[in-house]
């Protein structure tokens, strides 16, 4: 009877420990996003927004959006914006430590302004990445990752680009 007990009382604490892992989150963060293309490459400050939910301590999933990077080229304005939705392979490290993995798919656009003409180009990518987190608490943590978004293709009548994104951002994220 005493070992059913305890059976009883460890499987209840680990329910309660893994529906305490479950739920909503938001977070932000600031980065650097380079572009690489025909064997140049340039970096560009990004910054962007999280909106997450973790199933249990090894599953989350993220909505992001993130502005890539901004440019002022002869009176133009050229901005890089991704859309991204992703599946986050979480192993808990210890002492609020963890490592993950990203696997995801993300629209990256690339929008031009001159005077009053707009265009914009945009393509649809697999996404990878990598990166650590720290729980402060149950509701606050850090991360630093790097994702890849792609290698993506910019044409312009008979002008064929291939760019390639890659990123680094550091962040922070508020569970509810």
């Amino acid at each position: 009877m005493r070992k059913n007990l305890t059976v009883v009382g460890l499987a209840m604490m680990a329910a309660a420990a893994s529906a305490a892992e479950q739920g909503i989150y938001v977070g932000g963060g600031i980065g650097s996003t380079r572009f690489e293309s025909n064997g140049e490459s340039e970096s560009k400050t990004s910054f962007g927004a999280t909106l997450g939910y973790t199933l249990n301590e090894n599953v989350a999933f993220e909505l992001q959006v993130r502005r890539l990077g901004e440019w002022k080229i002869e009176g133009s304005t050229v901005t890089a914006n991704a859309v991204q939705a992703s599946i986050l392979g979480i192993l808990p490290i210890a002492n609020g430590f963890s490592v993950y993995g990203r696997l995801g798919y993300g629209r990256n656009s690339l929008d031009v302004s001159y005077a009053k003409t707009n265009v914009s180009v945009s393509n649809n990518e697999l996404l990878v990445g990598a990166g650590a987190a720290y729980h402060f608490t149950k509701n606050l943590s850090a991360r630093a990752e790097y994702n890849y978004l792609g290698e993506n293709a910019i044409s312009s009548g008979t002008d064929d680009m291939k760019v390639k994104i890659g990123q680094f951002n550091l962040g922070m994220n508020y569970a509810f």
